[in-house]
């Protein structure tokens, strides 16, 4: 098997980087680059006293371009602080007001049991994305979002309203589309006056078209990917594209004028649940994950992730140290910006799984026997992760490689048998391919597993069509 071996670069001298950044976790760093788990990474770090230090490992365009504190990256929702911030410059005095109050009551009467801190704080009941999120291409999904699909989803919202912690990008975005009725400014003016106040010179409101602009090439699981374009108000859950330089500059922001980045004691933080962090040790608090990993420290954190790129940002509110990481990557780098600011936090070490060696067959063009070479790899013992194969199948179906995400979506249901999610892509491959008999028979499944999911309903209805034609 042909690893491509990229050769660690950094304008930081070794005896620098060691003052940061510990030898075992610049060894962990140089393995994710050389084995292409993460092709290149920047990292940004706020020292107590204010000074900066950026260091670039890899390269991050066709092995030539080694990334520094310019290197443009998408930072997906790293992006939902920005409109925290916004929430809280705009919405202040109505943060505990029901929508019902901006927008019509009797158009979207499920609006009056919501309200924007509800949406901050993921507590809204609004789900991860819509029912009826079903975008035209799934290597690019949010691109083409626009208001009116946001107003045809608050129609069919129900809310749950047990104010349980639930993850929103579809919260994110009806938040931003919230303070543009209020303040009667576009994305474009609410954001830039921000990004102005902040000082990020830098940063974008969407991916840069111009080509000399220092921008990553989207890369996931070895193989090239491609940007995400965030349009309408799914901009506000994830379409800010930055670097570490001046991701840093908000980092010291976000300590001159957030009360969560004082010495002030944390108040009513909400459980998460999430256990990926450690058990019972992940909060969070108007737009941003707080990591409790002893009972003295705080850290306040979010990430980011689009098709091909990944991003942390975080804060030790003890030490008063910052931290940025970005990557052209979809495997996450969480742990190596805790352990910068949390030096005991443990360090993972992920492995190249089958379907890096799946995406480089098929970049070789031998794709005829996907599914029989994912089971002898794992016959072998081989690393596995499922969501891998998952970013692989949507990118190729995105692109309209059929007889490459059909045989993807096999392998995610020969691993998730019950996961409705996986039948539903069975179906989209083989509606594609005009075997509308089977893809009805995949959506049913899909349905039976998540009766909820009223997309699907349309979907067998189309097919069924099709299929008597």
């Amino acid at each position: 098997m042909k690893y491509i071996y990229c050769l660690l670069l950094s304008f930081i001298s070794t005896s620098l980087l060691g003052q940061v950044i510990t030898e075992e976790l610049e060894n962990e760093i140089k393995r994710r680059v050389e084995l292409e788990i993460n092709p290149s990474i920047s990292i940004g770090v706020l020292l107590p006293n204010g000074n900066t230090k950026f260091y670039g490992f890899g390269y991050f365009e066709n092995n030539k371009k080694q990334p520094d504190s310019l290197t443009l990256y998408e930072i997906g929702s790293v992006t939902k602080t920005f409109t925290a911030t916004l929430t809280e410059i705009y919405l202040k005095d109505s943060l505990d007001s029901p929508l019902s109050s901006f927008y019509s009551a009797t158009k979207y009467p499920n609006l009056d049991s919501i309200t924007p801190s509800e949406l901050r704080n993921h507590i809204a009941g609004v789900p991860r994305l819509s029912n009826q999120f079903s975008p035209k291409d799934w290597s690019d999904p949010f691109n083409g979002y626009s208001n009116d699909i946001l107003q045809v989803e608050l129609q069919n919202l129900n809310p749950d309203t047990s104010n349980i912690w639930k993850y929103s990008n579809l919260g994110y975005g009806l938040l931003g589309r919230t303070i543009e009725i209020v303040t009667g400014k576009s994305f474009e003016n609410l954001m830039s006056g921000l990004l102005d106040d902040v000082g990020m010179d830098n940063t974008f409101l969407s991916v840069p078209t111009e080509e000399n602009q220092n921008i990553a090439k989207p890369t996931n699981i070895g193989t090239a990917n491609s940007n995400w374009n965030f349009t309408g108000p799914s901009r506000y859950a994830g379409g800010l594209v930055s670097n570490t330089k001046d991701l840093l500059r908000y980092l010291q922001y976000q300590k001159q004028n957030n009360p969560l980045f004082s010495s002030d004691d944390l108040q009513n933080l909400i459980q998460t649940g999430v256990p990926n962090l450690g058990k019972d040790r992940l909060f969070y608090k108007d737009g941003w994950f707080v990591l409790k990993p002893d009972s003295i420290t705080s850290v306040l954190l979010h990430n980011g992730g689009t098709g091909g790129f990944i991003s942390f940002v975080g804060y030790n509110r003890n030490t008063g140290t910052g931290v940025v990481i970005l990557s052209n990557s979809v495997n996450v780098v969480d742990d190596i910006g805790i352990n910068i600011l949390y030096p005991t936090f443990k360090i993972n070490h992920p492995e190249r799984t089958i379907t890096y060696e799946l995406a480089e067959e098929i970049d070789a063009g031998n794709i005829g026997s996907l599914v029989s070479k994912y089971q002898k790899l794992k016959s072998e013992e081989y690393p596995n992760n499922v969501l891998d194969t998952y970013w692989l199948e949507r990118f190729h179906f995105g692109k309209g490689n059929y007889n490459i995400s059909t045989q993807l979506s096999d392998i995610m249901i020969q691993e998730l048998p019950d996961d409705w999610e996986v039948h539903d892509i069975k179906g989209q491959n083989l509606e594609q391919l005009g075997d509308y008999k089977n893809a009805i028979i995949a959506y049913k499944k899909a349905l039976k597993l998540n009766p909820e999911m009223e997309v699907l309903n349309e979907k067998i209805k189309r097919c069924t069509t099709l299929y008597k034609r």
